[in-house]
């Protein structure tokens, strides 16, 4: 018996502890579930491109696949590859649609605005950061809507509007902003104050960025925040400390390949060591911006890599290479027309492609709505029908001839919309979407109904009548037999 105990004890400890562990692991499934889309987003993004193209095939959660191809945007704006960003910011918007996710769809919005700033299309960008604006609002995500004004402040740069850059620049950071969108985002408004002149306030703006430690970190804004202070450095004279942010803004570029900044810092250094006198370095530093220029193989850093170097070689007495490289940046200004050209048609193959996404969600929800107002059809034409026939069927309902002319009108009215709302989509196609046509289609349907309608009424109408005079005539002769009944039962009395 004591065996038997001790047996039951031990089945029933191994029962305790296999249910607290599952109790465990769905905690903590619940904690990955609930984990914040900031965090995932944070999570990933030290992650490669491959990688990241990889885990998002590999998952099948929205919220993982909207931060990964959030983050792929991301890492191909930096490598300026504009065909992989379109297509994966698209991809990322029929992700987040379905969710109806104010975030999710925010995210997708915020990378379609910026593929369309890589393809120099304002008026889409605009629209879709307004779009991703919206959302964050509505998510009450006031980080993101930070983020956003950051990215609508920078269009406005792009256009020349300082006016507007400065107004989004101050919305975003009254909102706030995550770190290294913050830095680029005070990057920008210390530009600003450069291109006016104002180069005390460029420099206090500049100081305010969050220098991140190590360019492992986040290299991008290492890079741009090193090369913002370096400008603003530069053009205040103060050589050594822009040399000194320079080299890390160059060096960080060059360790983490990203093109962009190498190729603009470059050229910055390049020339305040042409303004020193150190033409060696000068050229060294142009040929290696040009270099980067090259593996990305677009025609704007190309120009003012090589417009770099043919002041170097100038510089060095080097004639024939200033003259050749002189000559390749004509060709390279004169080659950007063309890629604006064909960012152009790029942007509007995009923009067509979202125009066909926005066109066949609204057809679903056409289809939705057409749906239920089949099935409300449906119901109401079921309840008129059963109340006529409970009115026809009834042995003590008496329903005058008007009452029945207002229910069949109105089952008609509803019969003919049925019918309308069911054949809509075939006369659609058949009469080619010519309103003439419908209206004609429309009109033959009820010239159909109204005979139909005006017989079924004279049928009901007549078994009504009958029926009333039926329970009339009944009700009569129970009073004229309990009126006959009175005497009888006087006399007994």
């Amino acid at each position: 018996m004591y065996l038997i105990t001790l047996q039951q004890r031990t089945i029933a400890m191994i029962i305790y502890f296999r249910a607290l562990a599952l109790v465990v692991a769905l905690a903590g499934i619940g904690r990955l579930q609930a984990q914040p889309f900031n965090t995932l987003f944070t999570s990933i993004s030290d992650l490669p491109v491959d990688t990241l193209v990889a885990r998002e095939k590999a998952t099948d959660d929205p919220r993982m696949k909207v931060a990964l191809l959030a983050r792929l945007v991301q890492r191909y704006l930096y490598i300026n590859r504009l065909d992989e960003c379109m297509s994966t910011s698209i991809r990322t918007l029929a992700i987040a649609e379905p969710t109806g996710n104010d975030t999710l769809l925010g995210r997708a919005h915020l990378s379609i605005g910026v593929s369309f700033v890589i393809a120099n299309e304002v008026n889409g960008a605009l629209k879709h950061f307004n779009i991703a604006l919206d959302h964050f609002t509505s998510a009450r995500d006031s980080i993101w809507m930070g983020a956003t004004c950051k990215e609508l402040a920078v269009l406005y740069q792009r256009v020349g509007d300082h006016d507007g850059t400065m107004r989004y620049m101050r919305k975003a950071l009254a909102l706030g902003m995550p770190p290294g969108i913050r830095s680029r985002g005070l990057s920008t408004l210390a530009r600003v104050f450069m291109d006016r002149g104002e180069l005390d306030s460029a420099l206090y703006y500049t100081k305010q960025v969050e220098m991140v430690d190590s360019p492992g970190e986040d290299p991008w804004t290492y890079a741009y925040s090193n090369g913002a202070l370096a400008t603003v450095y530069a053009a205040r004279h103060e050589a050594d400390l822009a040399e000194l942010h320079f080299k890390r803004a160059i060096a960080a570029a060059d360790s983490f390949q990203l093109p962009l900044p190498l190729v603009q810092f470059a050229a910055g250094y390049s020339s305040l060591l042409l303004a020193q006198g150190r033409t060696a370095e000068a050229q060294a530093i142009a040929q290696l911006g040009f270099r980067s220029a090259e593996g990305v193989r677009n025609p704007s850093p190309l120009e003012k890599a090589a417009e770099a170097l043919a002041d170097a070689f100038k510089a060095n007495g080097m004639a024939d290479s200033a003259f050749f490289y002189a000559k390749l940046c004509i060709a390279y200004r004169d080659s950007v027309i063309a890629t604006q050209n064909r960012s152009q048609l790029q942007s509007q193959l995009f923009s067509q492609q979202l125009k066909d996404m926005e066109d066949a969600k609204l057809r679903a929800e056409e289809v939705a709505a057409r749906s239920r107002n089949i099935q409300f059809g449906i119901i109401a034409l079921i309840v008129i029908t059963l109340g006529i026939f409970l009115l026809i069927f009834s042995r003590t309902a008496v329903v005058g001839a008007k009452a029945i002319r207002n229910l069949s009108l109105i089952a008609l009215l509803l019969f003919f919309e049925f019918i309308n709302l069911l054949l809509h989509p075939f006369l659609d196609r058949v009469t080619n979407h010519s309103p003439l046509l419908m209206l004609l289609c429309m009109a033959a349907i009820a010239a159909l109904l109204i005979p139909l309608h005006h017989r079924m009424e004279h049928w009901i109408t007549n078994m009504l009548v009958s029926k009333n005079n039926r329970v009339r005539l009944e009700a009569a002769r129970r009073t004229i037999e309990e009126l006959e009944a009175r005497p009888n039962e006087t006399n007994a009395s």
